[in-house]
Protein backbone atom coordinates (compact mmCIF):
# COMPACT_ATOMS: atom_id res chain seq x y z
CA UNK A 1 0.00 0.00 0.00
CA UNK A 2 1.29 3.59 -0.75
CA UNK A 3 -0.39 6.63 0.34
CA UNK A 4 0.44 9.76 -1.31
CA UNK A 5 -1.52 13.09 -0.59
CA UNK A 6 -1.93 16.54 -2.66
CA UNK A 7 -3.27 19.60 -2.08
CA UNK A 8 -5.89 21.39 -4.84
CA UNK A 9 -6.83 24.62 -3.64
CA UNK A 10 -8.79 23.64 -0.27
CA UNK A 11 -8.90 20.10 -0.94
CA UNK A 12 -6.35 17.55 -0.01
CA UNK A 13 -6.64 14.57 -2.35
CA UNK A 14 -5.29 11.49 -0.99
CA UNK A 15 -4.59 8.59 -3.53
CA UNK A 16 -4.15 5.24 -2.52
CA UNK A 17 -2.26 2.63 -4.72
CA UNK A 18 -2.72 -1.13 -4.20
CA UNK A 19 -4.76 -3.10 -1.34
CA UNK A 20 -6.61 -1.45 1.21
CA UNK A 21 -7.18 -4.82 3.84
CA UNK A 22 -6.76 -5.19 7.63
CA UNK A 23 -2.68 -5.74 7.27
CA UNK A 24 -2.39 -1.64 6.19
CA UNK A 25 -5.78 -0.16 6.59
CA UNK A 26 -4.50 1.31 10.25
CA UNK A 27 -1.88 3.54 7.97
CA UNK A 28 -4.82 4.68 6.08
CA UNK A 29 -6.69 5.72 9.17
CA UNK A 30 -3.23 7.39 10.72
CA UNK A 31 -2.51 9.00 7.63
CA UNK A 32 -6.01 10.80 7.01
CA UNK A 33 -6.09 11.72 11.31
CA UNK A 34 -3.11 13.18 10.54
CA UNK A 35 -4.33 15.44 7.76
CA UNK A 36 -7.13 16.23 9.66
CA UNK A 37 -5.12 17.39 12.88
CA UNK A 38 -3.44 20.00 10.19
CA UNK A 39 -6.75 20.94 9.49
CA UNK A 40 -7.36 19.22 6.35
CA UNK A 41 -11.84 19.47 6.02
CA UNK A 42 -11.75 18.86 2.74
CA UNK A 43 -10.78 15.36 1.03
CA UNK A 44 -11.36 13.61 -1.86
CA UNK A 45 -9.64 9.70 -2.07
CA UNK A 46 -8.45 8.47 -5.58
CA UNK A 47 -9.05 4.97 -5.68
CA UNK A 48 -7.87 4.09 -9.31
CA UNK A 49 -4.87 2.59 -8.51
CA UNK A 50 -6.58 0.38 -5.71
CA UNK A 51 -7.14 -3.15 -6.66
CA UNK A 52 -8.88 -4.54 -3.08
CA UNK A 53 -10.95 -3.04 -0.07
CA UNK A 54 -12.18 -5.33 3.12
CA UNK A 55 -14.68 -4.54 5.67
CA UNK A 56 -11.08 -2.64 7.60
CA UNK A 57 -10.82 -0.24 4.86
CA UNK A 58 -14.79 0.22 4.50
CA UNK A 59 -14.53 1.38 8.18
CA UNK A 60 -11.55 3.13 7.95
CA UNK A 61 -13.84 5.46 5.46
CA UNK A 62 -16.88 5.97 7.10
CA UNK A 63 -14.68 6.63 10.27
CA UNK A 64 -13.09 9.41 8.14
CA UNK A 65 -16.70 10.54 7.50
CA UNK A 66 -18.06 10.40 10.64
CA UNK A 67 -15.38 12.50 12.01
CA UNK A 68 -15.51 14.87 8.87
CA UNK A 69 -18.75 15.70 9.53
CA UNK A 70 -18.33 16.46 12.93
CA UNK A 71 -16.19 19.33 11.91
CA UNK A 72 -18.52 20.55 9.17
CA UNK A 73 -15.79 18.66 6.51
CA UNK A 74 -16.51 16.59 3.78
CA UNK A 75 -15.30 13.47 1.78
CA UNK A 76 -15.73 12.15 -1.57
CA UNK A 77 -14.35 9.26 -3.50
CA UNK A 78 -13.16 9.20 -7.06
CA UNK A 79 -12.34 6.56 -9.85
CA UNK A 80 -13.59 3.54 -7.78
CA UNK A 81 -12.99 0.63 -10.08
CA UNK A 82 -16.02 -1.94 -10.79
CA UNK A 83 -15.26 -4.21 -8.79
CA UNK A 84 -14.54 -1.76 -5.03
CA UNK A 85 -18.01 -0.22 -6.86
CA UNK A 86 -19.65 -3.46 -6.26
CA UNK A 87 -18.78 -3.79 -2.79
CA UNK A 88 -19.49 -0.21 -2.11
CA UNK A 89 -23.57 -1.14 -3.54
CA UNK A 90 -23.57 -4.52 -0.85
CA UNK A 91 -22.42 -2.56 1.56
CA UNK A 92 -24.75 0.16 0.87
CA UNK A 93 -21.48 2.82 1.41
CA UNK A 94 -22.68 4.11 -2.04
CA UNK A 95 -25.21 5.75 0.10
CA UNK A 96 -22.88 7.33 2.93
CA UNK A 97 -20.31 8.77 1.01
CA UNK A 98 -20.48 10.86 -2.51
CA UNK A 99 -18.29 8.59 -5.44
CA UNK A 100 -17.33 10.32 -8.70
CA UNK A 101 -16.23 8.94 -11.82
CA UNK A 102 -13.27 10.79 -11.51
CA UNK A 103 -10.98 13.36 -9.95
CA UNK A 104 -12.35 16.52 -11.22
CA UNK A 105 -15.87 16.09 -11.23
CA UNK A 106 -15.20 15.15 -7.11
CA UNK A 107 -13.45 18.33 -7.05
CA UNK A 108 -15.88 20.63 -8.37
CA UNK A 109 -18.61 19.10 -6.25
CA UNK A 110 -16.65 20.73 -3.29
Amino acid sequence: MDIKAEKINDVTVVMLDGEVNVSNSMSVRAFLKKLMDQGGRKFSVDLQKVTFIDSSGLAVLIEAVQNLEAVKGQLRLCHVNANIQGIFQITKIHKLINIYENRELALKDF
